[in-house]
């Protein structure tokens, strides 16, 4: 998602309106936009799980390895230089030309404007296209922008920029699957990513290639994706070529005219009517997670490493219980320790000790609002002297934490 959600009512108040829970924080393209009219998306969720959620109905795949990151002590009881992850951050199969784990999202502001290295971080996003070198020891993370029409950029200024930084990361699309964002239809998807592999690779066969990261991983999304294979081997024959699998982790319901919206061109059936409070939920995230692993399992893709390239937490504190900045971080901090440490013999990257997920990306470095109103989830202040924010102190301490 990016920047522009819609979360509607939802019988809170009437406020809420505005807070366009759509994890696209976007507005949906009639033709290709440059990267500066599509901002970054956010979600968070909390540190203590609720086991159930509220309104959520559809089918849920079948997850065999439902464990949660083992803690001997809560969070809460732990000060912040002494919360150490259970293991080490380096691994033996590299996704790109790096070894990136930790990333983080752009929105508005150049990240230039801040002290990044303080994070610790290694690789961040910007939901779309620089076409001037990466100015930081991290690695960068291109997006092409999709829409019916076309995208954005050129295909001059992806073969100028591929050949001259080869090895690069190359996401095609930013939720292809949202009405507030790219907003496209699988078989037109399926036309734009074979055109773009094909750019990207021509120029740069050491280039890595990934889909689009879909809003979140509900069997709804998934039969999107489904029509997405489906086209491109009706028009080109086989698999679509994917050399790194990406998906978003939010959690949001699937409604026509909020929150996650629901895919163009495939029909609403088993769409998940989560509740807003289950925004943080770590049990339905680990479901997601397993959810999409299944999925490339199912699909003999299972031997390609997957990342997170967008997910957060987009709410606030007029929510009862409040999204507020404690809550955000428990959120944070438990999606690290689940990434760091779920793995599975059976889903999880073999390259990667089973692991389920091999990078992800937090939203955002510096948004500090939602549809106009107050949030937690940026780890700078985006006004000067523009420093760390608690969350990014917590964000640091963990990242430095892990060799």
């Amino acid at each position: 998602m990016s920047r522009h959600k819609t979360l509607g009512p939802a019988g809170v108040c009437s406020t809420l309106v505005l807070v366009s829970l759509c994890l696209t924080i976007g507005r949906a393209p009639a033709a290709p936009l440059a990267a500066s009219d599509h901002p970054a998306q956010k979600t968070d969720f909390g540190y203590a799980p609720r086991a159930e959620h509220a309104n959520a109905r559809g089918d849920l795949f079948a997850w065999e390895d439902q464990r949660k990151a083992s803690r001997d002590v809560a969070e809460d009881e732990l000060e912040p230089a002494s919360y150490l992850p259970l293991v080490l951050k380096a691994y033996p199969g590299p996704h790109w030309s790096g070894t990136a784990r930790f990333g983080f999202g752009v929105a508005d502001n150049p990240i230039e404007r801040y002290n990044v290295d303080r994070l610790h971080a290694d690789w961040y996003v910007k939901f779309g296209f620089r076409s001037d070198p990466p100015p930081l020891d991290l690695e960068f993370v291109q997006t092409i922008r999709l829409s019916e029409s076309g995208y954005s950029p050129n295909s001059t200024a992806i073969e100028t920029y591929a050949t001259a930084y080869r090895g690069t990361l190359w996401l095609i699309g930013n939720e292809p699957d949202c009405p507030w964002q790219d907003n496209v239809t699988p078989s037109r998807y399926a036309q734009l990513y074979y055109e773009l592999y094909h750019i990207v690779k021509t120029a740069d066969p050491t280039a890595k290639v990934a889909i689009g990261g879909v809003v979140q991983a509900t069997p709804l999304r998934l039969a999107y994706l489904d029509a997405i294979l489906a086209a491109y081997d009706t028009n080109y024959g086989g698999m679509i070529p994917v050399d790194v699998w990406n998906v978003h982790a939010f959690i949001l319901p699937e409604h026509s005219t909020w929150g996650a919206g629901l895919p163009p061109g495939v029909p609403p059936y088993g769409a998940m009517l989560y509740d807003i409070q289950d925004h943080d939920n770590m049990t339905i995230f680990a479901e997601q997670i397993l959810r999409f692993r299944q999925w490339m399992k199912d699909r003999d893709e299972r031997n390609k490493p997957l990342i997170v390239s967008e997910y957060g937490i987009l709410f606030h504190d007029l929510f009862d219980p409040p999204f507020d900045g404690p809550r955000v971080k428990s959120f944070m901090l438990a999606t690290f320790d689940y990434f760091l440490n779920t793995k599975s013999s059976t889903l999880g990257y073999p390259d990667d000790e089973n692991r389920l997920v091999q990078a992800w990306c937090w939203y955002s470095l510096d948004d500090d609002n939602f549809e106009g109103w107050p949030s937690h989830s940026h780890l700078f202040n985006p006004y000067p002297p523009r420093g760390l924010t608690a969350l990014g102190r917590a964000y640091a301490n963990y990242a430095a934490s892990v060799p």
